[in-house]
C-alpha cells in the first residue's frame, strides 16, 4: 500500500512538473537540429491548421520546449510536444505571415544543451476547412474492414462517411472506393460499392440514389470520377484491371489496365456516353479544366501483336513498358460534342508515365505523379509529383514535398494554394497524407505530416490513408442513410451516342 501510495505521489509530481515546466537557466548550445517525428522542421503551415504535435526523439533524462511568435510563448515538458487548442491559437495568430520559433532544450546527467532552434513557418493563405479519405489495410486483398472518412483540418475530429461493414459481412464482401465531390462541396458527391449490393452511389444537388453505370456498350461500371465543375456531367473511365503481387521487387503491387475507355455520365438525363473508345489506348484518371470545357486524362497507346498470347499476358508481361501521357480534349456543352486527344504533356517520350492528372483551380497548372511505368503509382518508389505549366508546356519536380517513396492521389486545395497528397515515407508500408503550400511560381515548400491529436499516432496506426479529397463542407448524410441506399435497387442508365 505504502509503494502504491509512493507510486501515485511520485506520479503526481511528474505531472505537476510536466503541466509547470521551467526553461533551463544554464545550457550548452549544440550544432544539430533536434530529431522530431513527424519531421515538422521548416514547414509551412496554413494559418487554420490544427495544432502540430510531435515527439522528440533524441535520448535524453528530460526535455523542454519552447514555442514563440512576438509575445507569445508557450513552454512544453516532456518528450511529446501537445501544445493545446488556445495556445496553439495564440501563437499562429501573432505567427501569421512569419514564424513559430520553436527551441527544445535535453537534459542528460544534469546538464542541459539546446539544440539548433528551427521554425514553422505559418502562411496567411488558409487550407479548406474539411478533407475526407479511405483508410484500407495495407494489403488490397483485406476488404473486410473499410472506411470512408471525414476530418475537420482545424482540428482532430474525424467521422465515417460510410463503412462497408454495415451492409457487407463474409462471404458476401464489399469494397468501396473513388468518393469525389463538384466544387469541394458535398450536395453533389459521389462513391462506389463493389461487389454485394454493388452500385454507385450518387448524390445530385443534395438527392442521393444507387446507381449502375454498367451498360451493354461500355467495359465496366465507372471506375474513377470527375465532376464538370460547370456543367451537370461527370466523367469516369471504365476499366477491366488485374493485380500482380512482387514478392522480392521493392514496389511490392502492380495494378494494371487491360481494358479501359473514358465516358461521360448525365445525371439528369441518366445516360453515358464514351469520349474514347480505342481498343489500342489505354485510358485513365480523367479530370476537368476549371471551365469545364476540356477534358484530361491518361493515355498509353498499347498495341499486342503476339497472336500467340492473350492480350492480358502480353500487358503483364510487359508491364514496365506501358507508359502514359496525358491529353486534352476539348468538350461544347451546347452539342455535347468532343475535339480530337491532343497530347499535353508528352511523359512517354521521356521514358517516364504521368498518371492521375489534376489541375490547379487558376487552370494554369497540371499536376501529376511521374515515374518509370504504368499508372498505378501509389506502390511505385521512383513515383513523385510534377508540375506541367499549361501555358508554356514547362515542368518540374515539387522537389520540397517529394521523398525518396511513393507520393500519389494529389489533390489542389479549392483556392490553389495548398496541396493534400498520400506518401509512404514516413515507414514505406502504410501511405499517410501530406500537405505542402503551393507558391505563385508553382514551387512548393517543404510538406508536412497530417497533424494527429497524438504524436505517437502514426506508429501504431496499422490502416493507409487513400484518395485523399479536399472539402469545403462535411457530408450531410449519416453513415446510416448511405447504408440504407445501398441495401435498395440502383438506377440503370442507358447508352447514348452524344450526352446530351
Amino acid at each position: 500500500m505504502k509503494k502504491f501510495i509512493h507510486y501515485i505521489f511520485v506520479l503526481f509530481l511528474m505531472l505537476v512538473a510536466s503541466c509547470s515546466p521551467e526553461l533551463p537557466a544554464q545550457y550548452a548550445d549544440v550544432d544539430a537540429v533536434p530529431e522530431i517525428f513527424p519531421d515538422y522542421t521548416g514547414v509551412t503551415v496554413p494559418c487554420n491548421i490544427a495544432p502540430l504535435t510531435f515527439r522528440i526523439d533524441n535520448e535524453a533524462d528530460g526535455y523542454v520546449t519552447r514555442l514563440s511568435a512576438g509575445d507569445k510563448e508557450v513552454v512544453v515538458g516532456g518528450d511529446e510536444v501537445v501544445p493545446s487548442f488556445e495556445e496553439w491559437q495564440g501563437l499562429v495568430e501573432v505567427a501569421k505571415g512569419a514564424s513559430i520559433k520553436v527551441e527544445v532544450y535535453a537534459q542528460n546527467e544534469g546538464s542541459w544543451k539546446r539544440y539548433v532552434p528551427f521554425e514553422i513557418f505559418v502562411s496567411p493563405d488558409e487550407i479548406d476547412p474539411y478533407i475526407s479519405y479511405r483508410l484500407i489495410p495495407p494489403s488490397y486483398v483485406a476488404y473486410e474492414k473499410l472506411t470512408i472518412n471525414q476530418r475537420n483540418l482545424s482540428n482532430y475530429d474525424e467521422e465515417v462517411i460510410y463503412s462497408n461493414m454495415l451492409v457487407s459481412a463474409e462471404p458476401q464482401g464489399q469494397c468501396i472506393n473513388c468518393h469525389a465531390y463538384k466544387n469541394y462541396k458535398t450536395d453533389n458527391m459521389q462513391f462506389h460499392v463493389r461487389q454485394f449490393k454493388g452500385g454507385t452511389i450518387f448524390i445530385h444537388d443534395g438527392e442521393a440514389k444507387k446507381v449502375n453505370l454498367k451498360t451493354d456498350s461500355t467495359i465496366s461500371a465507372g471506375v474513377y470520377p470527375a465532376f464538370n465543375p460547370k456543367y451537370d456531367v461527370v466523367a469516369y473511365s471504365v476499366n477491366t484491371t488485374g493485380q500482380v503481387f512482387h514478392t522480392a521487387h521493392p514496389n511490392k503491387v502492380e495494378v494494371q489496365d487491360t481494358l479501359s475507355d473514358i465516358i461521360v455520365y448525365n445525371p439528369v438525363k441518366e445516360i453515358v456516353t464514351h469520349v474514347a473508345c480505342d481498343p489500342n489506348d489505354l485510358e485513365v484518371f480523367p479530370t476537368w479544366s476549371p471551365d469545364g470545357k476540356s477534358l484530361y486524362y491518361g493515355i498509353a497507346r498499347v498495341k499486342c501483336e503476339d497472336p500467340a498470347k492473350s492480350r492480358v499476358q502480353q500487358l503483364i508481361e510487359e508491364y514496365k513498358n506501358i507508359k502514359y501521357d496525358i491529353v486534352r480534349r476539348s468538350w461544347n456543352p451546347e452539342t455535347g460534342v468532343f475535339g480530337e486527344p491532343e497530347t499535353v504533356f508528352a511523359a512517354a517520350s521521356m521514358g517516364k508515365s504521368a498518371t492521375f492528372p489534376r489541375i490547379s483551380p487558376c487552370g494554369k497548372y497540371l499536376l501529376v505523379a511521374l515515374g518509370e511505368y504504368g499508372c498505378f503509382h501509389i506502390w511505385h518508389k521512383d513515383a513523385d509529383l510534377y508540375v506541367v505549366n499549361l501555358e508554356n508546356g514547362d515542368y518540374w519536380p515539387l522537389e520540397k514535398a517529394n521523398s525518396p517513396y511513393p507520393e500519389s492521389y494529389h489533390a489542389w486545395s479549392s483556392n490553389g494554394r495548398w496541396v493534400l497528397f498520400a506518401s509512404r515515407r514516413l515507414d514505406g508500408n502504410y501511405s499517410r497524407l501530406f500537405i505542402a503550400h503551393i507558391n505563385e511560381d508553382g514551387t512548393s515548400d517543404k510538406a508536412f505530416a497530417l497533424p494527429q491529436e497524438h504524436a505517437g499516432h502514426y506508429d501504431f496506426f496499422d490502416r493507409s490513408y487513400n484518395v485523399p479529397e479536399f472539402m469545403v463542407e462535411p457530408v450531410k448524410y449519416t453513415p446510416q442513410e448511405f447504408a440504407e441506399i445501398v441495401k435498395g435497387e440502383s438506377v440503370t442508365v442507358k447508352y447514348s451516342p452524344n450526352i446530351k
